[in-house]
């Protein structure tokens, strides 16, 4: 067990750095440290956090990673784990995680950039020298997806098949790094294997209609994640990896859906000039749908006894707490390597770090609920 607990939350009055902060704060013994660009704002955050919990050691902190001066004051703050929290990933370089490496600080972070997190090892050698571990996407995907896939993988004598998707609520809040992060792949292409082929598909489009048992159907469309590249080199033997997010309000899925094709007819070349728009118009329409969202990981191949057969994996959300699933499997890494209980060294995708009990203890304070299920074939 380290005797260090400093924890620091860059982006701690984020979208997801607030409910981080907000669940770290009541765990005995860390000294959590709020950061934002707008120091009020952490320190804000940090005195509503001690009144909630009383004795909780929490302090709020200035802190830009765009600033020319970020590794200095990052440096000085001292943390012994930064949690980057601050999306979107899809443009960003790895100069958090390196100011992590120079000031000798444990990294973890919530990506979900495809690129970002697959090229993440590429810090492994600087890593390893400062004995220090750097982990990228603990999160929905691939840290708690990976999850899934190994405990079900025993099950099996090959995998061929995974596919995923994500229904949020309707009403699940949606600020300016989750919109931007939604459209920086709108419309562009990107490779899924499909059949044991790379093939060529376009983000927010290839609709299928998904069917969640709490929830009903929705529509679905592709989009670009880490496990597309992650789970063919974790599975020897899979053939498909597909990855669909299912929104709520249909009207949204086909607006993207036309969105995309603008893209690909080069009418519009990006959208990112338009997120504060969307971001507004997403605030504004948040009430036109439900409290209630889910996921669901579908796999296929032959069993121990070299026989078809298929699992699914249901999660689902109520009372909008879908948010936190997210925010999971980063806390579960901090309290393990507070405790001792992680020792690896280096630089990687969070894979194999956590199992799917670990994260559901963390979520058992809110109405979230898994089911495991052995489908037959007709």
């Amino acid at each position: 067990m380290s005797d260090r607990k400093e924890v620091l939350v860059l982006g701690g009055t984020g979208q997801f750095g607030e409910r981080i902060c907000r669940r770290l704060s009541r765990e005995a013994g860390i000294c959590l440290i709020v950061t934002s660009r707008d120091k009020a704002r952490a320190e804000a955050l940090a005195s509503d956090l001690r009144r909630l919990s009383p004795g909780a050691n929490v302090r709020g902190a200035a802190l830009d990673q765009d600033s020319a001066s970020f590794s200095t004051d990052l440096e000085a703050l001292d943390p012994y784990i930064v949690l980057h929290t601050a999306g979107p990933y899809q443009y960003q370089d790895y100069r958090v995680a390196k100011a992590c490496i120079a000031a000798g600080s444990h990294y973890i972070d919530l990506a979900d950039g495809r690129d970002f997190v697959c090229g993440f090892s590429s810090l492994d050698t600087a890593a390893r020298k400062k004995d220090l571990l750097l982990v990228s996407g603990a999160s929905t995907l691939p840290g708690l997806s990976v999850a899934v896939v190994d405990e079900l993988a025993p099950k099996f004598s090959r995998i061929e098949c995974v596919q995923m998707s994500i229904a949020p609520a309707h009403q699940t809040p949606r600020g300016p790094g989750t919109v931007a992060a939604v459209l920086s792949y709108c419309g562009s292409p990107f490779k899924t294997l499909r059949d044991g082929q790379w093939t060529t598909v376009y983000g927010w489009q290839d609709l299928r209609l998904q069917n969640y048992p709490e929830l009903g159907k929705r529509l679905s469309a592709a989009c670009d994640v880490p496990d597309l590249a992650l789970l063919p080199d974790h599975l020897p033997g899979v053939k498909t990896v597909s990855f669909h997010a299912a929104l709520e309000a249909t009207w949204e899925q086909l607006s993207l859906w036309l969105m995309a094709w603008f893209t690909r007819l080069r009418i519009v070349r990006s959208w990112q000039r338009f997120i504060p728009f969307f971001a507004a118009m997403s605030e504004r329409l948040i009430l036109l749908g439900s409290v209630r969202g889910g996921m669901h990981i579908h796999i296929s191949g032959l069993s121990l006894e070299k026989q078809a057969v298929n699992y699914s994996w249901y999660m689902t959300a109520e009372d909008n707490h879908g948010p936190e699933i997210p925010c999971t499997p980063s806390i579960v890494l901090v309290k393990k390597m507070l405790h001792g209980d992680l020792t690896l060294r280096g630089a990687r995708p969070c894979m194999g770090m956590m199992t799917v009990d670990e994260i559901m203890a963390e979520l058992s304070n809110f109405n979230i609920s898994t089911e495991t299920v052995l489908e037959k074939d007709e």
